[in-house]
């Protein structure tokens, strides 16, 4: 059932792609008041421009900025100042120079255009972000009555803002604000945790004693969220409290922090971390371990891998991915060889996947010879699946994947895999497509569009 994997291998080619692309469009606040006349605005020290309405860098209460400041600019003029570092630099002061009222008609025109759904840009987010913590300082009120209750990454975004930034003035009024049971927003359990986290993060920068009373008073629920937030900020001064905190929680609750401690530890301790997680059991143990290894083999490969070896066969499945999935950047052919002298099972079958997606996109005769010669198992079929992927869609060649997927063992996976590498090349080429699937017995699917 092999084919000529040389023959296959020689047949790969590369392609690479880049987009980006940078806020352009003009923004300026609405006005306060209908009947507000342009000769009234003239005469505010807001720094509207009459004749086009723009705020500009000198507003702010009638103060000018000083000889030598930064020069008056429109919002949409700041936004197309070249250099980043420069126009973030203009932003923030464009931003502390605005009244609460202001930025409240700033963040209307933004709110208005992102749309439902809409993801913002990176700049147009920063922008936002920076809107929100001045308007917590200036009037709190104001910007906790503003956010929404409705779902989505944007609006915890907001809410997080605001409530990180009224944490760090007065961290006592945002807990309060998070106990009030007639909060709209808080019903979502999910925005409920995070926003608690972020509370708590912002707490324990100033006061981590005071941060786990507060904590250790909340609703189960909500706990969880308060920890992580205090764990992330005691980490790298005591990983061995914030340890002692993760243990503390029930057993459902702890994974998720002890993993954020392994990797945090690990990243500054590597055997600090290792030994940590080797003092815990079962589910515990394992998904520590497994975090401390994945973020030491980033620097590491070679040394976890030994590491990995000295561990009873039973026991490294878990880990072999975290192994892998770094040391195939690096050293692929390394990462191979020692791959291959595994005991077969689950984690094998994982990370080979993993080491042949990355492998073909650097060597793809390499990885293609090497492959051939492995037997027929699960680890084979996960292998294929890699190289069949990484022709497909690193190099747009899905003729070549489509005769690889071929040679999966597993009936499912071969079916699948020959399904979708054939679809993609009967847009290519739709009559080589029907040719090879005339041939092969193999019903012709759909054609695939681009990039799937």
């Amino acid at each position: 059932m092999r084919k000529n994997f040389l023959l296959l291998a020689s047949l790969l080619a590369i392609s690479l792609a880049l987009n980006a692309w940078q806020l352009t469009r003009s923004s300026s606040p609405p006005d306060k008041a209908a009947g507000t006349t342009t000769s009234e605005r003239n005469g505010k020290s807001a720094g509207v421009v009459a004749s086009t309405g723009r705020k500009t860098l000198s507003g702010g209460g009638g103060q000018k900025h000083p000889k030598g400041s930064l020069p008056s600019q429109s919002l949409a003029e700041i936004l197309g100042i070249p250099d980043p570092l420069k126009r973030y630099e203009v932003l923030l002061a464009f931003v502390k120079n605005l009244t609460a009222d202001e930025i409240e008609g700033y963040l209307k025109e933004l709110r208005a255009g992102s749309g439902k759904g809409k993801m913002m840009n990176p700049e147009t987010n920063f922008l936002r972000n920076l809107l929100l913590a001045k308007w917590t300082q200036e009037d709190p009120d104001a910007a906790l009555a503003s956010l929404s209750p409705a779902g989505g990454k944007q609006a915890y975004s907001d809410a997080g803002t605001v409530l990180g930034t009224l944490a760090a003035i007065d961290p006592a009024r945002a807990a309060a604000w998070l106990s009030d049971s007639d909060n709209a927003i808080l019903r979502q359990p999910w925005m409920s945790d995070l926003l608690t986290q972020s509370v708590a993060e912002q707490w324990a920068r100033q006061d981590p004693d005071a941060a786990l009373e507060w904590a250790s008073t909340l609703d189960p629920e909500q706990q969880v969220g308060a920890y992580s937030g205090i764990i992330s900020n005691i980490l790298e001064s005591d990983p061995q409290r914030a340890a002692a905190l993760a243990m503390s929680l029930d057993s459902a609750d702890r994974p998720r922090l002890l993993g954020q401690i392994a990797e945090a530890w690990a990243a500054r301790d590597a055997a600090g971390a290792v030994a940590w997680a080797n003092t815990l059991s079962g589910a515990d143990r394992e998904g520590a371990l497994s975090e401390a290894l994945g973020t030491w083999a980033a620097s590491e490969p070679s040394a976890v891998a030994a590491y990995v070896d000295q561990l009873p066969q039973q026991e490294r499945s878990p880990y072999l991915l975290d192994v892998v999935r770094n040391w195939s950047q690096q050293a692929p052919a390394d990462a191979a060889a020692w791959l291959g002298n595994q005991p077969e099972g689950e984690g094998r079958a994982g990370a080979m996947g993993h080491l042949m997606w990355n492998w073909t996109t650097a060597d793809p005769e390499a990885a293609a010879n090497w492959l051939g010669e492995q037997p027929a198992g699960p680890s084979y079929d996960s292998g294929v699946t890699g190289l069949a992927k990484a022709a497909t869609h690193a190099y747009d060649d899905p003729s070549t994947a489509v005769n690889w997927a071929s040679t999966i063992e597993n009936q499912d996976l071969r079916e699948s895999m020959t399904q979708h590498t054939l679809g993609v090349w009967r847009r290519q080429n739709e009559e080589a497509a029907q040719s090879w699937a005339a041939e092969n017995g193999v019903e012709l699917p759909s054609a695939q569009p681009r990039g799937k």
